[in-house]
């Protein structure tokens, strides 16, 4: 069983991130506290590729008094575990040297603050989880793919942090085809193709199509990303992903922003699989046009850019 510690940004996203992949796999999901959840999984290959969550492991014991700790370290196996390694390390979240020593003192073995083999012990509730083996996801793992680091740059581009949570949020599996029809440079198929699946992007600007060919090079990654029509697509896809044009971006293609959706989205629901996830950006409550064009919208998250902007993510099957 897996362990997963979210963020303190974003929230609500980061736990329908996890409920969105695990239910596409199968697993179930037990909410503890609002930041900590366990997976009926093993897998942290997998889960590696969330965005908002902080700290992922295998669940090992949960306590909420200092004095079960002996008698739940011995029954996890986890002092067996420790005595065999050359070192280990006790990291907490929140941060708390009390909590570290206490833990490491019960786990016995050679604590060194530069071992590789970290016990993390995360809160949970009204105590505390502790998960070994485990990793922590930063900003960091996604820094070096943000909007100003890729070749072809535009003011509009997703970070790529924010990508990959709606890339997750779309459930999107490895060899399975991911379809941004509003792709811009690109950063949604960037995201979808580093985890393993096979994308597809479209956008009215050509030179959008150019730029997002161009970025995805870049990564070494390879899609098909083609001049086109969002209100008009064509083939199967296993999940959708998209943030449409808005604000100054009214008029695309020769029609206004209300028609570009209903189209769209109409569009989008016929190239959808049943029983497939499309999630849509917003800079307001999406729902009616959706529900119009033939989705069942699930969740409406918001999505907190920075101070002055709030966007709306819309969460739909159909």
């Amino acid at each position: 069983m897996l362990g997963v510690f979210l963020s303190g940004k974003n929230t609500d996203l980061a736990f329908w991130e996890v409920l969105q992949l695990s239910r596409r796999r199968g697993e179930r999901v037990k909410r503890i506290s609002e930041r900590f959840l366990l997976i009926s999984s093993d897998d942290m290959g997998f889960y590696s590729r969330l965005a908002y969550t902080h700290v992922l492991g295998v669940f090992r014991f949960f306590f909420r008094r200092f004095s079960e700790i002996p008698r739940k370290v011995a029954e996890s196996g986890l002092r067996r575990e420790i005595a065999g390694l050359s070192s280990f390390y006790v990291r907490s979240f929140p941060k708390s040297r009390s909590v570290e020593r206490r833990v490491g003192w019960y786990l016995d073995g050679n604590a060194r603050s530069d071992s590789p083999n970290i016990v993390r012990v995360v809160r949970a509730g009204d105590g505390y989880a502790v998960l070994f083996p485990s990793m922590e996801i930063s900003n960091r793992e996604f820094s070096s793919r943000d909007a100003r680091k890729r070749p072809f740059f535009h003011p509009t581009a997703m970070n790529a942090r924010d990508a990959r949570m709606l890339v997750n949020l779309s459930a999107v599996l490895p060899g399975e085809r991911f379809l941004d029809p509003f792709c811009g440079t690109g950063a949604l198929l960037i995201e979808a193709a580093l985890v393993g699946a096979r994308v597809f992007g479209v956008d009215a600007d050509m030179a959008m199509v150019e730029g997002a060919r161009k970025n995805l090079a870049f990564f070494g990654l390879s899609g098909t990303v083609l001049h086109g029509d969002a209100r008009i697509l064509e083939g199967e896809y296993d999940a959708i992903a998209t943030d449409p044009p808005y604000g100054r971006s009214s008029k695309v293609v020769g029609t206004d922003l209300r028609r570009l959706y209903m189209d769209a989205f109409s569009s989008m629901h016929d190239v959808l699989k049943r029983g497939r996830y499309c999630v849509v950006v917003g800079a307001e409550d999406l729902s009616p046009l959706l529900e119009r064009a033939g989705f069942y919208v699930m969740h409406v998250g918001n999505w907190y850019v920075h101070k002055s902007l709030t966007r709306r993510v819309h969460i739909c099957r159909v």
